[in-house]
């Protein structure tokens, strides 16, 4: 197990994860990132409005930049015919 950060960038600044979480590998950080991601929109849906222009950041136990998902990678947006 390796601990994992997940720090925010969106509209509102920089949202840096403090505590970090304990995971298998990098294929489940992903899966943890997409779902932070996916909850933050669903907020700003809910708030009527969505913002994909913010990313996350995952990083490693020294808070080395592992890999980045933009929030516009969490998301399929269908656009009406």
């Amino acid at each position: 197990m390796a601990r994992y950060f997940f720090d925010l960038h969106n509209g509102s600044g920089l949202t840096r994860d403090e505590e970090g979480r304990e995971l298998e590998d990098n294929d489940e950080a992903r899966r943890e990132a997409l779902v932070g991601i996916r909850s933050v929109l669903g907020a700003e849906v809910a708030n009527g409005s969505i913002d994909l222009d913010g990313r996350m950041e995952v990083l490693n136990e020294n808070r080395e930049i592992l890999f980045t998902i933009p929030f516009s990678d969490a998301v399929a947006v269908n656009q009406p015919k």
